[in-house]
């Protein structure tokens, strides 16, 4: 099983390193990477640091993608959108994805995750990212809508770079919903966290991954 791991190194490793910073293990099928700036938790939310979202990326994911190749929007957790007015988008979701915990991906997930970031009480760095939802809805096991405040433009294009669903089984338990990313950096993408700590992050390959064409 296909394993990814990236560690902080001291500045003389980093030196030393410098020339090629990644290296391949094919002896065990593992790529090891050094970064110079470290974190200590996986959050898109809590702490979108550049460097941790080459990661996050591939362990969270969005309801829909945008194809740059392409230019246009493509599914990922909802397999179909339309809009329902000038204010609000309906999502049918898929049916066969899981977490990488097991848990089974739905409605309430998107729910949670929403109604947590654009809480009013729920500070976060870039959060006029997220403020500008009014609510979110459950029509559904597998049909959310999502309201904004007012109409604009690129609701879609947001919601598809910034809005990454977490479990709300996990989310709820937590007593401080910000360690989500510390505690259980759980999410639906290709890769899952085995261990995440203050020098490295191990990352392995999700066997039940819904889609083999995935990024």
């Amino acid at each position: 099983m296909s394993k990814l791991l990236a560690g902080m190194l001291g500045i003389f490793a980093v030196l030393a390193l410098s020339a090629a910073p990644a290296a391949a293990g094919k002896a065990d099928d593992t790529l090891r990477i050094a970064t110079t700036d470290w974190w200590s938790t996986l959050d898109p939310y809590q702490f979108p640091l550049d460097e941790a979202a080459v990661f996050y990326k591939t362990i969270y994911e969005t309801l829909v993608s945008y194809d740059e190749r392409n230019h246009k929007f493509v599914p990922r957790l909802a397999e179909s959108w339309k809009r329902i007015d000038d204010r609000t988008y309906e999502f049918e979701l898929r049916r066969d994805v899981t977490f990488h915990n097991g848990d089974k991906f739905d409605a309430d997930d998107v729910v949670a995750t929403i109604d947590y970031i654009v809480n009013p009480k729920v500070r976060l760095r870039f959060k006029d990212r997220y403020d500008w939802v009014e609510k979110v809805t459950k029509l559904g096991p597998y049909t959310v809508r999502i309201t904004a405040k007012e109409p604009f433009a690129t609701e879609l294009q947001i919601l598809a770079y910034r809005f990454f669903i977490f479990d709300a089984k996990l989310l709820d338990k937590l007593k401080n919903k910000a360690d989500y990313g510390r505690v259980s950096p759980v999410g639906t993408g290709p890769y899952k966290v085995v261990s995440l700590d203050q020098t490295k992050m191990v990352l392995e390959r999700f066997d039940a991954y819904y889609s083999k064409n995935g990024p």
